[in-house]
């Protein structure tokens, strides 16, 4: 994929976010500076002449550490109840909509950050308790931080009941296929430049991609990359083959992109080269070719295609039986096509300033992309009426903003799929021509536009 940045760090970035640890840590460090600025207040407010700063000490230490385990206690009370109520979500979304979709579960910012809260005031609690200590010979007790804990526990109210409305929200199937694809547009967005943006030329074609040159014609020598391990490749560093071909005169091809499943010993780069032996350590090159136990969507497009597939093919099962989710997938699904069609993919060469081919990756193409939308929902859906004549509509949609043949050919090939497995089902007349005449519009537009 073209995607010029350091993969290192936009795949830290992406186990970060969609872990529950990174939030709740940084809120912790954010609680005991608070606390260790708090009691310095307070020893500046304890000398103080201020009549406005005197009220704020007049307590004892016991009344303190008293009101202060108390919240402390209810804090981590509460915390056990949002970890408890993280936990069944994630469990009924597992059921419902897929193993897969705890990831989107889990990068939830606003469910880290409720963690956080009440995790954080706890510490912070449990550090003003010990503060107290040192404060009893003196008579004197933190004042202003013993304030800021109950106003931490007044706000902590209105963050739990916060936490149970948004947790209800984020099981609704209709929110999670929302946020399923606002990610995927996300991901488009970042993936596939703008026209504008692009600084390569795509060598993609209206029949498919143009046959690069023999390397092995070009080249003296040549050495395959064997992986060292079997997994999912997870990113390929565009920017860095591409240097690393450049500096050391070599051209690079990929022989799986992002998604695919490589098996330990499998060739991963073709590595062409003129000296005698390879002009950089074979290792070198296969660290670019990142892999992991999973799949992700940093560089992925497929992946995020595949969550909603997922969520489709789930409701359409006997034992969920939700077509209304389905269709809701179709038409996310069917925007997501819509958009691809004016988008230009990335290039599967590129080359150096003086023209020469440095780095050969495996094409990405629209029919490919569709395929991965369409073809099981459409394999699924043949029992479900309404699944069946949305995909009709999508298509329809699509035909409508579609730009090259490769397009409308593959509006024409899912259009014919249909009609083969829905001509052979047991449907009624009255059903037949509501999909008979989706069918026939599709026709009548690709033909118009042959002529």
């Amino acid at each position: 994929m073209s995607v010029h940045m350091n993969t290192r760090i936009i795949t830290l970035w992406e186990t970060i976010r969609t872990s529950f640890w990174f939030v709740p840590s940084i809120m912790a460090l954010i609680a005991i500076g608070l606390s260790q600025a708090g009691l310095a207040f307070d020893r500046f407010g304890a000398d103080s002449e201020l009549e406005i700063l005197a009220d704020f000490y007049q307590t004892t230490p016991e009344s303190a550490r008293a009101l202060l385990t108390t919240i402390a206690t209810a804090m981590i009370t509460v915390t056990s109840i949002a970890f408890s109520i993280t936990v069944v979500a994630l469990t009924l979304a597992s059921s419902q909509f897929g193993p897969r979709l705890i990831r989107n579960f889990m990068m939830d910012t606003g469910t880290q950050c409720v963690l956080g809260f009440f995790l954080s005031t706890f510490i912070y609690c449990l550090l003003i308790i010990q503060a107290t200590k040192s404060f009893e010979q003196q008579e004197f007790v933190p004042g202003i931080s013993i304030l800021t804990s109950v106003i931490l526990a007044i706000v902590g109210v209105g963050v739990l009941i916060y936490f149970i409305h948004h947790v209800a929200r984020a099981i609704q199937a209709d929110n999670v296929i929302d946020n399923v694809y606002r990610e995927l547009n996300d991901i488009i967005e970042r993936l596939f430049p703008k026209i504008e943006e692009q600084d390569e030329v795509d060598t993609t074609t209206e029949q498919g991609v143009n046959t690069p040159p023999d390397f092995a014609q070009i080249y003296l020598n040549s050495q395959d990359i064997e992986s060292a391990s079997s997994g999912y490749v997870q990113t390929l560093d565009i920017g860095q083959l591409r240097a690393l071909s450049e500096s050391s005169d070599m051209t690079l091809s990929v022989q799986y992109m992002p998604g695919d499943f490589v098996v330990r010993g499998s060739v991963l780069v073709t590595a062409y080269f003129n000296g005698a032996t390879l002009p950089c350590e074979s290792q070198k090159i296969a660290e670019l070719v990142r892999l992991g136990s999973h799949r992700t969507p940093v560089q992925d497009v497929e992946f995020a295609i595949r969550q909603l597939v997922e969520i489709a093919v789930r409701a359409l099962s006997p034992g969920i039986n939700d077509p209304y989710s389905a269709v809701t997938v179709v038409d996310k699904l069917s925007a997501v096509l819509c958009t691809l069609t004016d988008k230009p993919f990335p290039p599967s060469t590129y080359e150096d300033v003086q023209g020469i081919i440095r780095l050969q990756c495996k094409p990405v193409a629209f029919t490919g992309l569709g395929e991965a939308a369409f073809n099981q929902i459409r394999q699924y859906s043949k029992g479900s009426l309404a699944v069946t004549i949305r995909l009709l509509e999508g298509l329809s949609s699509i035909l409508r903003f579609s730009r090259s043949p490769e397009h409308k050919q593959f509006v024409r090939q899912q259009a014919a799929m249909i009609e083969q497995i829905q001509s052979s089902s047991q449907l009624g007349e009255r059903d037949w021509q509501d999909i008979k005449r989706r069918l026939d519009d599709i026709k009548r537009n690709l033909d118009s536009d042959n002529n």
